[in-house]
């Protein structure tokens, strides 16, 4: 088994460089409480390893917790390296006719996760160009979901394009079903397309996205 997810602390990388996870201690054993227990302050729900929901940006989008179990398990993934090392769109020509059509998640590694404890994660990051949303959704229909090993969908500096992007892959009423996000995932131990994929997010009631933990088996 492989861990496809970063672990959350405090230092953990956000897009915009402009969220964070607070922990505090509420009780301890060393200070003679009876057990150790934490408060643990997200000022974001996108935040580390973490997947978006249609709901991100439609009112009527799916929820997490309005897709069945079996969603959140894969025995078709596909792994598919593009190298990129700076900010710039990918385009469907890094990906066309690469995605296999049994595809149903996509894990797009660049080697940009190598960045990770440094600025450039979140200012120079790669992204998606909106085409790639609504090719993969009118030409491979299988794919429920995409990740890969870079802080955002959006590039910070195509942020404009950014949100037209999500609105390609997320959108409810658009071709084809909507593609789920899951951004900031650690693809840099594998060494091939995965046999079965687990993803477990935080199961909050309604909720627009969620920190994922990611389990893979080769």
């Amino acid at each position: 088994m492989i861990l496809l997810s970063h672990i959350i602390d405090s230092e953990t990388p956000t897009y915009g460089n402009r969220d964070t996870l607070i922990i505090e201690d509420v009780s301890r054993i060393s200070d003679g409480a009876s057990a150790n227990s934490s408060k643990w302050t997200f000022t974001s729900n996108h935040l580390g390893t973490h997947i978006d929901m249609p709901k991100h940006l439609y009112e009527d989008g799916q929820a997490l917790t309005d897709v069945p179990i079996g969603f959140w398990f894969s025995d078709s993934v596909q792994l598919i390296d593009v190298v990129c090392d700076r900010a710039q769109l990918l385009e469907m020509d890094h990906l066309y006719d690469k995605v296999n059509v049994q595809t149903e998640v996509l894990l797009i590694r660049t080697g940009y996760e190598k960045y990770r404890n440094t600025d450039k994660y979140w200012n120079d990051n790669p992204g998606l160009a909106a085409g790639v949303g609504k090719w993969l959704r009118e030409n491979r229909p299988n794919i429920k979901m995409i990740g890969f090993d870079f802080i955002s969908l959006t590039s910070w500096k195509y942020r404009e394009h950014g949100k037209e992007a999500h609105l390609a892959f997320l959108n409810p009423d658009a071709t084809g079903n909507p593609i789920c996000i899951i951004e900031d995932m650690s693809l840099n131990k594998m060494t091939s397309s995965p046999k079965t994929i687990i993803i477990s997010p935080i199961m909050i009631k309604n909720t627009n996205g969620a920190p994922v933990t990611v389990f893979a088996s080769n």
